[in-house]
C-alpha cells in the first residue's frame, strides 16, 4: 500500500493540537467595539505546531481586482478582491496540500490589498485546520435579490411556497444586501453587535435591532 504523504499526517496532527481560538480582537469604538478573531492569533496558534510537524507555506496571489462598491445612497467604498493560493508543504518528503480562497478588503487608502490578503490567509488556515472561532454563521440570514428583479409569476410561486413572512424591515435588509452585493455575514456581524451578542435566531425577530441594522447598512457601516 502506498505511503500516506507526510503533509496529510502533519495537517491532521495540527488539527488535533490547535484547539479553539477566541475573539480577542476589538473593532473601532465608532462601530460598536465589535469582537473578531485576529489573524495574528491564528498564526500564533498554529506556527509552533507547524514547526513541530515540519510544515511550511507558499502563498501565491492568483488574481487581484480593484472595484468600487455602492454601500448606500450616494456612498461608495474602494474594494480589493483577491484570489489567494496557499500551499502547505511537508519538509520531510516535499508533499503538498493546496488551498485557494477569495476575499475582499475595503479601504479608502492604500490598505485594501493588504486587508484582502490577510483575510484570505485567515480563511485558508481556518478551513485547513478546522479551527472553531464562534463567528456568526453566514447562513444565519438569507440574502436574496430584490423582489423587483423577479418575474411576477416567480413572485407568486415564491409567495405561495414561502415560510411565514418576516417583517418588512427584515426583508428590506435582505433586499439591501442583495442589491449591493453584500453577504449575509455583514448583517450577522452588525446584528451580533447591535443586539449585545444575541444569535441571529433571536435578533432577527427584534424589530428595534432590525431597524438599527438597516440604518447602519444605509450609513455604510460594512464590517
Amino acid at each position: 500500500m502506498a505511503e500516506i504523504p507526510k503533509i496529510y499526517q502533519a495537517i491532521a496532527a495540527i488539527q488535533a493540537g490547535v484547539g479553539n481560538i477566541p475573539k480577542a480582537g476589538v473593532g473601532p469604538a465608532s462601530q460598536g467595539s465589535y469582537k473578531y478573531v485576529r489573524n495574528d492569533d491564528i498564526i500564533e496558534a498554529i506556527s509552533k505546531l507547524m514547526i513541530e510537524h515540519g510544515v511550511i507555506t507558499k502563498p501565491r496571489i492568483l488574481r487581484h481586482e480593484l472595484v468600487t462598491r455602492e454601500i448606500g445612497a450616494n456612498r461608495t467604498v474602494p474594494m480589493t478582491i483577491v484570489d489567494l493560493e496557499v500551499t502547505y508543504i511537508s519538509i520531510e518528503d516535499g508533499s503538498e496540500f493546496t488551498v485557494q480562497v477569495s476575499s475582499e478588503g475595503a479601504d479608502n487608502g492604500d490598505k485594501g490589498g493588504r486587508k484582502a490578503v490577510t483575510q484570505a490567509q485567515k480563511i485558508a488556515n481556518l478551513l485547513t485546520f478546522n479551527i472553531a472561532t464562534g463567528e456568526p454563521d453566514p447562513d444565519g440570514i438569507e440574502v436574496v435579490p430584490q423582489a423587483s428583479q423577479a418575474s411576477p409569476a416567480r413572485q407568486k410561486i415564491d409567495k405561495a411556497s414561502s415560510k411565514p413572512a418576516q417583517s418588512d424591515t427584515f426583508n428590506e435588509i435582505k433586499a439591501f444586501l442583495g442589491a449591493n452585493g453584500l453577504s449575509g455575514s455583514v448583517a450577522n456581524t452588525l446584528g451580533e453587535r447591535l443586539s449585545g451578542g444575541k444569535p441571529p435566531a433571536e435578533w432577527s425577530k427584534d424589530e428595534e435591532v432590525l431597524g438599527k441594522i438597516l440604518a447602519a447598512l444605509k450609513a455604510g457601516e460594512v464590517e
